[in-house]
Protein backbone atom coordinates (compact mmCIF):
# COMPACT_ATOMS: atom_id res chain seq x y z
CA UNK A 1 0.00 0.00 0.00
CA UNK A 2 1.42 3.43 -0.90
CA UNK A 3 2.25 5.58 2.15
CA UNK A 4 2.90 9.30 2.38
CA UNK A 5 6.44 9.56 3.78
CA UNK A 6 5.35 11.03 7.10
CA UNK A 7 2.94 8.11 7.60
CA UNK A 8 5.61 5.42 7.20
CA UNK A 9 6.96 3.45 10.19
CA UNK A 10 10.43 4.70 9.16
CA UNK A 11 9.54 8.36 9.64
CA UNK A 12 7.56 7.64 12.80
CA UNK A 13 10.65 5.97 14.30
CA UNK A 14 12.72 9.08 13.56
CA UNK A 15 10.08 11.06 15.46
CA UNK A 16 10.25 8.87 18.54
CA UNK A 17 7.46 6.35 17.82
CA UNK A 18 9.30 3.05 17.83
CA UNK A 19 6.40 0.55 17.81
CA UNK A 20 5.31 0.83 14.12
CA UNK A 21 8.86 0.24 12.86
CA UNK A 22 9.47 -2.69 15.23
CA UNK A 23 6.24 -4.30 13.98
CA UNK A 24 7.21 -3.59 10.37
CA UNK A 25 10.73 -5.04 10.84
CA UNK A 26 9.41 -8.15 12.58
CA UNK A 27 6.95 -8.78 9.73
CA UNK A 28 9.71 -8.39 7.17
CA UNK A 29 11.80 -10.96 9.05
CA UNK A 30 8.82 -13.30 9.54
CA UNK A 31 7.96 -13.24 5.83
CA UNK A 32 11.65 -13.57 4.90
CA UNK A 33 11.65 -10.24 3.07
CA UNK A 34 14.42 -8.70 5.20
CA UNK A 35 17.86 -9.10 3.68
CA UNK A 36 20.86 -9.72 5.93
CA UNK A 37 21.69 -6.00 6.00
CA UNK A 38 18.12 -4.84 6.71
CA UNK A 39 18.19 -2.41 9.63
CA UNK A 40 16.32 -2.90 12.88
CA UNK A 41 15.26 0.16 14.89
CA UNK A 42 18.61 0.74 16.62
CA UNK A 43 20.56 0.28 13.41
CA UNK A 44 18.32 2.67 11.49
CA UNK A 45 18.61 5.37 14.17
CA UNK A 46 22.39 4.99 14.06
CA UNK A 47 22.27 5.17 10.25
CA UNK A 48 20.24 8.38 10.41
CA UNK A 49 22.77 10.09 12.69
CA UNK A 50 25.46 9.69 10.02
CA UNK A 51 23.30 9.94 6.89
CA UNK A 52 24.23 12.34 4.08
CA UNK A 53 22.50 11.73 0.76
CA UNK A 54 24.72 11.13 -2.30
CA UNK A 55 27.96 11.73 -0.46
CA UNK A 56 31.00 9.78 -1.80
CA UNK A 57 31.41 6.90 -2.24
CA UNK A 58 27.61 6.72 -2.73
CA UNK A 59 27.31 9.75 -5.01
CA UNK A 60 25.52 7.71 -7.70
CA UNK A 61 23.23 5.76 -5.35
CA UNK A 62 20.00 7.56 -6.21
CA UNK A 63 16.66 6.65 -4.63
CA UNK A 64 14.59 4.79 -7.24
CA UNK A 65 10.94 5.69 -7.79
CA UNK A 66 8.20 5.05 -10.32
CA UNK A 67 5.65 7.69 -11.31
CA UNK A 68 2.12 6.32 -11.13
CA UNK A 69 -0.47 8.96 -11.96
CA UNK A 70 0.48 11.93 -9.81
CA UNK A 71 2.19 9.80 -7.14
CA UNK A 72 5.87 8.82 -7.01
CA UNK A 73 6.12 5.33 -5.47
CA UNK A 74 9.49 4.38 -4.06
CA UNK A 75 11.08 1.23 -5.47
CA UNK A 76 14.19 1.37 -3.31
CA UNK A 77 15.05 3.95 -0.68
CA UNK A 78 12.33 4.19 1.97
CA UNK A 79 14.88 4.64 4.76
CA UNK A 80 16.68 7.38 2.87
CA UNK A 81 13.45 9.15 1.90
CA UNK A 82 12.32 9.22 5.51
CA UNK A 83 15.72 10.45 6.61
CA UNK A 84 15.65 13.26 4.05
CA UNK A 85 12.14 14.22 5.15
CA UNK A 86 13.29 14.33 8.77
CA UNK A 87 16.26 16.48 7.74
CA UNK A 88 13.79 18.98 6.29
CA UNK A 89 14.52 18.40 2.61
CA UNK A 90 11.62 19.41 0.34
CA UNK A 91 13.11 18.33 -2.99
CA UNK A 92 15.23 15.26 -3.71
CA UNK A 93 17.12 14.06 -6.77
CA UNK A 94 15.87 10.57 -7.66
CA UNK A 95 16.06 8.00 -10.42
CA UNK A 96 12.62 7.76 -12.04
CA UNK A 97 12.10 4.32 -13.58
CA UNK A 98 10.17 4.00 -16.83
CA UNK A 99 6.60 2.69 -17.00
CA UNK A 100 7.74 -0.83 -17.84
CA UNK A 101 8.82 -1.42 -14.25
CA UNK A 102 6.36 -3.68 -12.40
CA UNK A 103 6.19 -3.90 -8.60
CA UNK A 104 6.56 -7.43 -7.29
CA UNK A 105 3.73 -7.03 -4.78
CA UNK A 106 0.42 -5.70 -6.09
CA UNK A 107 -1.73 -4.12 -3.40
CA UNK A 108 -4.07 -1.20 -2.98
CA UNK A 109 -3.93 1.42 -5.68
CA UNK A 110 -4.99 4.47 -3.60
CA UNK A 111 -3.99 6.96 -6.27
CA UNK A 112 -7.11 8.97 -5.45
CA UNK A 113 -8.29 10.01 -2.00
CA UNK A 114 -11.83 8.84 -2.66
CA UNK A 115 -13.30 10.17 0.59
CA UNK A 116 -11.81 13.68 0.43
CA UNK A 117 -14.03 14.48 -2.57
CA UNK A 118 -17.05 13.63 -0.40
CA UNK A 119 -16.10 16.02 2.40
CA UNK A 120 -18.99 18.24 3.60
CA UNK A 121 -21.50 16.54 1.28
CA UNK A 122 -24.52 14.87 2.87
CA UNK A 123 -27.14 14.04 0.21
CA UNK A 124 -25.87 10.50 -0.36
CA UNK A 125 -25.04 7.10 1.13
CA UNK A 126 -22.28 4.68 0.16
CA UNK A 127 -23.77 1.24 -0.43
CA UNK A 128 -22.41 -2.32 -0.56
CA UNK A 129 -18.96 -1.11 0.41
CA UNK A 130 -15.95 -3.36 0.97
CA UNK A 131 -14.44 -3.82 4.41
CA UNK A 132 -11.18 -2.37 3.08
CA UNK A 133 -12.82 0.98 2.21
CA UNK A 134 -11.48 3.70 1.79
CA UNK A 135 -8.59 1.75 0.27
CA UNK A 136 -9.19 0.42 -3.21
CA UNK A 137 -7.62 -1.69 -5.97
CA UNK A 138 -7.22 -0.85 -9.64
CA UNK A 139 -10.53 -1.11 -11.50
CA UNK A 140 -12.53 -0.77 -8.27
CA UNK A 141 -15.74 1.21 -7.95
CA UNK A 142 -17.88 2.89 -5.32
CA UNK A 143 -21.69 2.67 -5.46
CA UNK A 144 -23.47 5.75 -4.13
CA UNK A 145 -27.19 6.47 -3.74
CA UNK A 146 -27.80 10.19 -4.29
CA UNK A 147 -30.78 12.32 -3.39
CA UNK A 148 -30.11 14.64 -6.34
CA UNK A 149 -28.05 12.61 -8.77
CA UNK A 150 -27.46 15.45 -11.28
CA UNK A 151 -26.22 17.90 -8.64
CA UNK A 152 -24.06 15.28 -6.94
CA UNK A 153 -22.57 14.25 -10.29
CA UNK A 154 -21.66 17.87 -11.14
CA UNK A 155 -20.09 18.45 -7.71
CA UNK A 156 -17.94 15.31 -7.89
CA UNK A 157 -16.80 16.07 -11.45
CA UNK A 158 -15.73 19.58 -10.43
CA UNK A 159 -13.88 18.39 -7.33
CA UNK A 160 -12.13 15.56 -9.14
CA UNK A 161 -11.10 17.82 -12.02
CA UNK A 162 -9.59 20.34 -9.59
CA UNK A 163 -7.88 17.81 -7.32
CA UNK A 164 -6.63 15.44 -10.05
CA UNK A 165 -5.98 17.50 -13.20
CA UNK A 166 -3.49 14.92 -14.50
CA UNK A 167 -6.14 12.20 -14.62
CA UNK A 168 -8.34 11.60 -17.61
CA UNK A 169 -11.99 11.64 -16.56
CA UNK A 170 -14.62 9.85 -18.63
CA UNK A 171 -18.29 10.19 -17.75
CA UNK A 172 -21.34 8.26 -18.87
CA UNK A 173 -25.01 8.95 -18.23
CA UNK A 174 -26.97 5.68 -18.22
CA UNK A 175 -30.20 7.23 -17.00
CA UNK A 176 -30.68 5.58 -13.63
CA UNK A 177 -26.94 5.69 -12.95
CA UNK A 178 -24.04 7.95 -13.86
CA UNK A 179 -20.42 6.83 -14.09
CA UNK A 180 -17.32 8.92 -13.40
CA UNK A 181 -14.28 6.92 -14.55
CA UNK A 182 -10.73 8.00 -13.74
CA UNK A 183 -7.60 7.02 -15.65
CA UNK A 184 -4.07 8.09 -14.67
CA UNK A 185 -2.21 9.95 -17.38
CA UNK A 186 -0.76 7.43 -19.84
CA UNK A 187 -2.81 4.49 -18.53
CA UNK A 188 -5.50 2.70 -20.54
CA UNK A 189 -6.77 0.64 -17.59
CA UNK A 190 -9.50 2.07 -15.36
CA UNK A 191 -8.19 3.12 -11.97
CA UNK A 192 -11.44 3.97 -10.20
CA UNK A 193 -15.15 4.51 -10.87
CA UNK A 194 -17.76 6.48 -8.96
CA UNK A 195 -21.11 4.81 -9.72
CA UNK A 196 -23.95 7.20 -8.82
CA UNK A 197 -27.57 6.07 -8.60
CA UNK A 198 -30.55 8.43 -8.45
CA UNK A 199 -33.03 5.56 -8.04
CA UNK A 200 -33.02 1.81 -7.52
CA UNK A 201 -31.60 -0.14 -10.49
CA UNK A 202 -33.63 -3.33 -10.13
CA UNK A 203 -35.95 -2.69 -13.11
CA UNK A 204 -33.04 -2.34 -15.54
CA UNK A 205 -32.74 -5.14 -18.09
CA UNK A 206 -29.29 -6.70 -17.89
CA UNK A 207 -27.51 -8.77 -20.51
CA UNK A 208 -27.03 -11.68 -18.14
CA UNK A 209 -29.22 -13.82 -15.89
CA UNK A 210 -31.04 -11.82 -13.24
CA UNK A 211 -34.30 -11.79 -11.33
CA UNK A 212 -36.98 -9.15 -11.56
CA UNK A 213 -37.76 -7.51 -8.24
CA UNK A 214 -39.72 -4.43 -7.31
CA UNK A 215 -38.88 -1.92 -4.59
CA UNK A 216 -41.15 0.94 -3.55
CA UNK A 217 -39.77 4.35 -4.48
CA UNK A 218 -40.48 5.67 -0.99
CA UNK A 219 -37.88 3.27 0.41
CA UNK A 220 -35.15 5.18 -1.46
CA UNK A 221 -36.05 8.35 0.45
CA UNK A 222 -36.34 6.42 3.70
CA UNK A 223 -32.77 5.12 3.34
CA UNK A 224 -31.47 8.66 2.92
CA UNK A 225 -33.60 10.04 5.76
CA UNK A 226 -32.21 7.60 8.33
CA UNK A 227 -28.63 7.33 7.10
CA UNK A 228 -25.74 7.32 9.60
CA UNK A 229 -22.46 9.21 9.60
CA UNK A 230 -19.15 7.51 10.35
CA UNK A 231 -15.72 9.07 10.84
CA UNK A 232 -13.37 7.53 8.28
CA UNK A 233 -9.61 8.01 8.30
CA UNK A 234 -7.91 8.75 4.98
CA UNK A 235 -5.46 6.06 3.74
CA UNK A 236 -1.78 6.49 4.69
CA UNK A 237 -1.06 7.48 1.09
CA UNK A 238 -2.39 10.93 1.97
CA UNK A 239 -2.21 13.45 4.79
CA UNK A 240 -3.91 11.86 7.76
CA UNK A 241 -7.40 13.23 8.25
CA UNK A 242 -10.79 12.01 9.41
CA UNK A 243 -13.86 12.76 7.32
CA UNK A 244 -17.55 12.22 8.03
CA UNK A 245 -18.94 9.76 5.45
CA UNK A 246 -22.60 8.72 5.10
CA UNK A 247 -23.81 5.11 5.04
CA UNK A 248 -27.19 3.34 5.28
CA UNK A 249 -28.15 2.27 8.77
CA UNK A 250 -27.48 -1.36 9.70
CA UNK A 251 -30.84 -2.71 8.54
CA UNK A 252 -30.85 -0.83 5.22
CA UNK A 253 -27.28 -1.94 4.57
CA UNK A 254 -28.39 -5.57 4.98
CA UNK A 255 -31.43 -5.01 2.77
CA UNK A 256 -29.36 -3.51 -0.06
CA UNK A 257 -26.77 -6.30 0.04
CA UNK A 258 -29.51 -8.93 0.12
CA UNK A 259 -31.43 -7.34 -2.78
CA UNK A 260 -28.28 -7.15 -4.88
CA UNK A 261 -27.84 -10.89 -4.48
CA UNK A 262 -31.51 -11.68 -5.14
CA UNK A 263 -31.37 -9.49 -8.25
CA UNK A 264 -28.09 -11.00 -9.51
CA UNK A 265 -27.54 -14.39 -7.81
CA UNK A 266 -24.11 -14.86 -9.37
CA UNK A 267 -22.83 -11.99 -7.19
CA UNK A 268 -22.27 -14.22 -4.19
CA UNK A 269 -20.03 -11.66 -2.46
CA UNK A 270 -23.13 -9.72 -1.49
CA UNK A 271 -24.74 -12.79 0.06
CA UNK A 272 -21.55 -13.54 1.96
CA UNK A 273 -21.39 -9.95 3.23
CA UNK A 274 -25.05 -10.09 4.18
CA UNK A 275 -24.56 -13.27 6.19
CA UNK A 276 -21.41 -12.04 7.93
CA UNK A 277 -23.07 -8.78 8.99
CA UNK A 278 -26.54 -10.10 9.72
CA UNK A 279 -28.35 -8.81 12.81
CA UNK A 280 -31.68 -7.20 13.74
CA UNK A 281 -33.60 -10.05 12.12
CA UNK A 282 -37.10 -8.76 12.84
CA UNK A 283 -36.40 -5.27 11.46
CA UNK A 284 -34.78 -6.75 8.37
CA UNK A 285 -37.73 -9.06 7.64
CA UNK A 286 -40.22 -6.25 8.26
CA UNK A 287 -38.38 -3.89 5.90
CA UNK A 288 -38.02 -6.44 3.10
CA UNK A 289 -41.69 -7.42 3.25
CA UNK A 290 -42.99 -3.86 3.49
CA UNK A 291 -40.96 -2.21 0.74
CA UNK A 292 -40.05 -4.96 -1.75
CA UNK A 293 -41.68 -7.72 -3.78
CA UNK A 294 -39.40 -10.27 -2.11
CA UNK A 295 -41.04 -12.24 0.71
CA UNK A 296 -38.99 -13.58 3.59
CA UNK A 297 -39.64 -14.98 7.05
CA UNK A 298 -37.60 -16.52 9.83
CA UNK A 299 -37.72 -19.95 8.20
CA UNK A 300 -36.33 -18.51 4.98
CA UNK A 301 -33.47 -16.85 6.87
CA UNK A 302 -32.70 -20.04 8.79
CA UNK A 303 -32.64 -22.10 5.60
CA UNK A 304 -30.42 -19.53 3.91
CA UNK A 305 -27.88 -19.70 6.71
CA UNK A 306 -28.04 -23.50 6.89
CA UNK A 307 -27.26 -23.73 3.17
CA UNK A 308 -24.42 -21.28 3.64
CA UNK A 309 -22.82 -23.54 6.25
CA UNK A 310 -22.66 -26.55 3.89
Amino acid sequence: MPHKVENTPHFKLLNGDRKPYDEYYNRMVEFRKAKSNYMDSNQYLAFFDEFKYLNPPYDNEYISVKKVGNIFDSIDGDHRLSSLKKQGEEFVDVDVQDSSFVFKHKGFSNMIDIISVLENLDDYVIIKGHDYFPNYYDNDDLDILCGDNDAFFDTLCNRLSNQYPNFEMKTRDKGIRKHIDLYPNGFSRLNFRFDLLGEFPYKVHLHHTHNKIEVKEEYFDLILSRKVSKRVKTPPTFSQNEIDVWFPNDVDDLVLRFLEWVWQPHKTRHLEDFMSKFKKEEEFIETINEYTSVEVDKNYINNLFNKGKK
